[in-house]
């Protein structure tokens, strides 16, 4: 799998995400992003008995991950510095799985990014050398979040 298969992996999530709720990319063409989130809601996001959820001009993150790898279930890669700065924005982040046989989308979900936070619980990985230009990461098994992968979208 090659950096450009992921990248439209993403891309593709993106825009499922922005069909489903009201979210646009901050950057029309996928290419001129400040890097830290890739959508904002263009309008407030409302629960049929909670009132308000998510509210015009908050930011998300769009995360994806193979349902497996050869070496167990699929995972997100977060970056500490993205992740914090989501964090202090109270931002969001979709969190999607993709059946990697036909890269359909088995599960997606809003979740606000001070969950993650607390699944992580400021236990953060040094990138070394090779790190995907991060100092430090996490990464977390899509069954942290999602019991399976039959669930509704």
């Amino acid at each position: 799998m090659t950096v450009a298969n992921n990248r439209e992996r993403g891309l593709d999530v993106e825009d499922r995400a922005c069909i489903r709720w009201p979210l646009e990319p901050i950057a029309h063409a996928h290419d001129d992003r400040d890097g830290w989130y890739d959508l904002e809601f263009t309008a407030d996001l409302e629960g049929e008995l909670t009132g308000p959820i998510a509210l015009e001009g908050d930011r998300v993150e769009c995360k994806s991950c193979w349902d497996r790898h050869a070496d167990g279930n699929g995972r997100w890669w977060i970056r500490r510095d993205n992740h914090e700065r989501l964090v202090d924005v109270d931002g969001w982040y979709v969190l999607a799985v993709v059946d990697r046989d036909t890269e359909e989308v088995c599960r997606m979900s809003l979740i606000r990014a001070k969950t993650v936070d607390s699944i992580i619980d400021d236990s953060w990985w040094d990138c070394g050398d090779g790190g995907r230009c991060a100092r430090e990461f996490r990464q977390i098994y899509w069954t942290t979040v999602f019991e399976d992968l039959r669930g509704p979208q």
